[in-house]
Order: C-alpha cells, then structure tokens, then sequence
C-alpha cells in the first residue's frame, strides 16, 4: 500500500503533539499556556489583544490566560503611560526561565532531527514543507 500524504501529515502532527505534552507536562502548564509564554519575546512587551492574536485565541479567551499566566508569576503587567486603558505585558523572570527551558527542549528537539538527515535533505524537507503549509 502507497503512503497517503494526509496520513503521514497526521502521524508527524501527532508525534509533535506527544513531544509539546512532554514538555508542558514538565512545567505544569495548560496548552494555551505553553502558547502564550511561547508567543511573548523575551524583550518586547505587548498588549492582551496582540498575544491574543499571537496565540490564536479571541481576545475573551487571550484574556483568561493572560490572568492565569499573570497568577501564575509567568507573566507581569504594567498601565500604559501612553495610555492608561491599555496594560502592557511582559515575560516575568519565571516566565523567562521556563520560556528559556522550552526553547532549549525544542532546539534539542531539532538537533535529533537534524541529525538523522543529510544537509541537502534538510533543505529539501523545509522547501516541502512550506509547499504543503501553501496547499492547504
């Protein structure tokens, strides 16, 4: 039987769903956690409604998890001298440190990867992989 695209597609995105839940599961973080710590830059502050839309969520949803993060010392806020309705949000050290830790996973992550393929068939499977991210 010939591999179907679509189901090799699934079982790569399960795998990478398996290798996030380790990782979350290390920091005891939600999955809408992990994205939010992920979707902050370590030195550029943003309001609620820009990491909402980093995250993928709607602004209601972006909002809840900014106040758990905030809860949970990940993340800190600050009124906006500019604009005293608007708070602005920044990684707080904890949220640095485990923001830290998860890129480090992550680029060990890639280095597996990267090990097991030639330079040329790197390339190729990001080349590949920009085609399918177009197609669909």
């Amino acid at each position: 039987m010939q591999d179907r695209i679509v189901d090799l597609i699934l079982s790569l995105k399960s795998r990478c769903l398996e290798k996030e839940e380790s990782i979350r599961l290390e920091f005891g973080l939600s999955p809408a956690e992990y994205r939010g710590i992920l979707a902050m830059q370590p030195d550029e502050p943003c309001n609620c409604n820009a990491l909402s839309k980093n995250m993928g969520l709607s602004v209601s949803r972006g909002s809840r998890v900014v106040e758990k993060l905030i809860k949970n010392k990940y993340l800190e806020q600050e009124v906006s001298k500019a604009d005293r309705r608007n708070i602005i949000l920044k990684l707080a050290p904890r949220g640095l440190r485990v923001r830290k830790k998860i890129e480090a996973m992550l680029s060990e992550c890639e280095q597996t990867i990267e090990s097991k393929l030639t330079d040329s068939e790197i390339k190729n499977t990001i080349k590949i992989f920009h085609k399918l991210e177009d197609c669909l």
